[in-house]
């Protein structure tokens, strides 16, 4: 008996032990699921799981950043520009986040991407050149509204480039010269 313990039975825990160990750095949270069910959070530091019965998933909760490419919009006066713009987010609720929304990441970039289109589409072309600021504002109004249950916090957006239409820019470029001769 003592030698089956000791060949068979003895390993097994230990093997156990070191399965269940788990670091979760002090950048990120650990979600628990036992058996499928959430049963808690767990901070920075040396925690114990028990393997096979649970796993966590780790969640950072540092400021990510994620780049919204480069979109086709119309502006309100039927002009097409190329816009690109960077959403900064934080994740606040490591449970929402992990349970509420299948890929946050990939939740915000791509909402953040409609409402760049959406809210873009409702100005003109020369409030778009000149006030990045409160579009940017406002595209963040949006999704952080929307995020909100997915326990994302959306910190900023900023738009990046701005491209017109090269026969426009030729355009504006004609009218600068003229103007500049006058």
């Amino acid at each position: 008996m003592e030698i089956f313990f000791l060949t068979f039975i003895l390993p097994f825990i230990i093997i156990i032990l070191i399965l269940g160990v788990k670091v979760v750095n002090e950048y990120e949270r650990g979600i628990v699921l036992t058996l499928g069910k959430f049963t808690g959070v767990r901070l920075g530091g040396l925690r114990f799981i028990v393997p096979i019965f649970q796993r966590m998933i780790r969640v950072d909760i540092r400021i990510g950043t994620v780049d919204i490419p480069q979109q086709e919009v119309i502006s309100k006066d039927n002009v097409p520009l190329n816009i690109n713009a960077v959403v900064y987010y934080q994740v606040e609720d490591a449970q929402k986040a992990v349970l509420n929304i299948q890929n946050f990441s990939s939740a915000v970039a791509d909402f953040s991407q409609v409402a760049l289109c959406d809210v873009v589409g409702g100005f003109e072309l020369d409030q778009i050149l000149s006030e990045r600021d409160i579009i940017a504002s406002k595209i963040k109004e949006i999704v952080d509204h929307t995020t909100e249950t997915w326990g994302i916090n959306i910190t900023a957006i900023k738009l990046q480039d701005i491209e017109l239409p090269a026969d426009m820019k030729r355009i504006m470029a004609k009218q600068a010269e003229s103007e500049r001769e006058r």
